[in-house]
């Protein structure tokens, strides 16, 4: 079943990488991937444009430079995480400092960093 015409969110995804949105989360944390679905294919763009920060310590490359296949691509930063307090995913930073913890409706994440949906 298909619930109607596919949305775009690729504005809201561009608009918070450029307001330099951070979202913290792991490749195995089931809220994240439920957060990821919500972004559609538009979630690339965080992905490509480091809004995405993978704090799992197993995505950082090896002697090889070969990174696991399950970090999707992705080197992870789990000194980052740390150093940010993260223990919860995904986390959501925003410029001012503050954050949302957990999954976040796209129209929340908008508001707070001041994008259009």
């Amino acid at each position: 079943c298909n619930s109607g015409p596919k949305v775009n969110y690729d504005n809201l995804a561009n608009c918070l990488a450029e307001k330099n949105v951070k979202e913290y989360g792991t490749f195995w944390c089931p809220n994240c991937a439920k957060q990821k679905k919500m972004f559609g294919d538009s979630y690339n763009i965080i992905y490509d444009r480091s809004v995405y920060v993978e704090c799992d310590p197993r995505c950082l490359k090896d002697d090889k430079g070969n990174l696991a296949i399950a970090c999707n691509g992705i080197e992870g930063q789990p000194e980052l995480c740390l150093e940010k307090k993260v223990d919860k995913y995904p986390d959501w930073e925003f410029p001012d400092g503050t954050r949302l913890v957990g999954v976040q409706e796209l129209n929340i994440l908008a508001q707070k960093a001041g994008c259009e949906i």
